[in-house]
Formats: structure tokens, C-alpha cells, sequence
């Protein structure tokens, strides 16, 4: 039977699947201990932040995992705006955004902030010089799509986040719809990206801070995950994640 819908999610990719079966019985230890299956299980967690860091071109360190892409993209909207609060509260997104930054731009508004959603032309896209006319000096975030969940559309992030970069203004990209098929050109200065858009397993979201962005996480202290993604890594799934994409890119 044909399957039509990629866009929403992915099959498992062989190569998840092997993956994610191998580390099944090396990485179920807890990776902050120093036990022999400890330094196994960091092992597995260091060597797949490296490969998804490398696909994603940004410093190891800059990356973490997360439970799933909304997780990444609620974690990188408030923890940049609270970051920047003494900026701002406004936040600019576009109209095509998925329901995961939308909801998180709602919810924000409806806690005082302001929002300014950008409206997009015939074919989905933006417009480079409508989004930039959007920032005003208290903007405190940006957020842009790599490309449209929907239709497919390839939006303008390089040049919006040169203009962002040029006014001091943080762009945040939810990159899931185009990972599998290559970097995020641009200077972005946070991206979220979901496992199962790549063939990779549910449960499993990427989130990059590039250095120097401010950033707050919001929630109660977590020593994981450089205080970013609370609670015990998945790690069978997070190798899997990162093998599949390393396999697509491949391919």
C-alpha cells in the first residue's frame, strides 16, 4: 500500500532501525553515572550529538535532544524571549508557521506580549522586506519555517536572518520539514528539528542555541541536556535519530 504523507511523518528508516535496536542493550544506562554501562550509555549520547551536530552546522556543544520537535520549538521560543526580556515583548512570526510555534506565539500573547504575524504571498513564502519591516526595537524574537509543513514552500531564511542579524534580533527557525535534505544556510541563531520528519523515531526533537544568544530556560531546574530538555535522555532513540539522519543525507 502507498503511504503519501512524509510531510506529517516519516517510515522508520532501516537504518534507525538497526540503530535503534543495537543500543537498546548498550544505552540504557543513565549517562551522568561513571559505572562502566554509564560511560557506555555517554558514549552512544556524545558520539550522536556529534553526528546531529554536524548535520545541523552548529557547534556540539550549541546542541541538544529533546522529547519531540513541539518540545524543541516551545523550549526555544520561551527560553529566547525570557532571555530577552529586557529587550522586549514582542515577538514577530509568519502566518504559515506550524501549530507549534503559533500556539507558543498565542500563548505568549495572551500573557502580555505582543505578536506580529507576517503575512506571506500566492506561493507561501514571505517577503524578505515585509518581515524585516516587521522588527521594532523591542523585538525580542523571530521565528521563520525552512520550509512550509503544508505546501511545501522554501522560505527566505538566509536572507531574513542576515536582515535579523543586522538589527540584533534573534532568528529562531523550526527546521523539521528540511533537515533530511541539508543545513539551514543563514545566520540563525536557534533551530528545532523532530526526528520522525526524517525517518527517525517519534520521541525525539533537536534544539540548537548558538552561542551568545540569550537564553533562559523556563521550568524548574534540570541538570540534563544542559538545562534545556528536562528528564532521563532517550538514548536508543536519540541514536536512531541520528543515524537516520546521517543515512538520508547520504542517500
Amino acid at each position: 500500500m502507498s503511504y503519501f504523507d512524509v510531510a506529517s511523518s516519516a517510515p522508520l528508516h532501516p537504518v534507525a532501525r538497526q540503530a535503534l535496536q543495537a543500543s537498546l542493550d548498550e544505552g540504557w544506562a543513565d549517562p551522568a553515572r561513571l559505572y562502566r554501562e554509564g560511560r557506555r550509555a555517554r558514549l552512544l549520547l556524545d558520539a550522536a550529538r556529534e553526528a546531529a551536530a554536524e548535520a545541523v552546522g552548529c557547534r556540539v556543544d550549541e546542541l541538544v535532544f529533546t522529547s519531540s520537535g513541539t518540545a524543541s520549538v516551545h523550549s526555544a521560543v520561551a527560553g529566547a524571549l525570557a532571555g530577552r526580556r529586557r529587550v522586549g515583548r514582542h515577538l514577530v512570526v509568519s502566518a504559515v508557521e506550524h501549530s507549534a510555534v503559533l500556539h507558543a506565539a498565542s500563548s505568549y500573547e495572551a500573557a502580555g506580549g505582543a505578536v506580529t504575524e507576517v503575512g506571506v504571498g500566492r506561493e507561501g513564502a514571505v517577503s524578505v522586506s515585509s518581515y524585516l519591516d516587521a522588527l521594532r526595537p523591542d523585538t525580542a524574537l523571530a521565528c521563520l519555517q525552512s520550509a512550509n509543513h503544508e505546501v511545501g514552500t522554501v522560505q527566505p531564511v538566509e536572507e531574513v536572518a542576515e536582515g535579523c542579524r543586522a538589527t540584533g534580533v534573534p532568528l529562531f527557525v523550526d527546521a523539521a520539514q528540511s533537515l533530511a535534505w541539508g543545513p539551514v544556510e543563514g545566520a540563525w541563531s536557534l533551530l528545532a528539528g523532530s526526528a520522525h520528519k526524517w525517518g527517525g523515531p517519534a520521541g525525539v526533537g533537536i534544539l540548537a542555541v548558538r552561542k551568545g544568544v540569550r537564553f533562559a530556560p523556563q521550568g524548574p531546574a534540570d541538570e540534563r541536556e544542559s538545562g534545556r530538555a528536562p528528564g532521563f535522555e532517550n538514548i536508543p532513540g536519540i541514536v536512531a535519530a541520528a543515524a537516520s539522519l546521517r543515512a538520508v543525507r547520504a542517500e
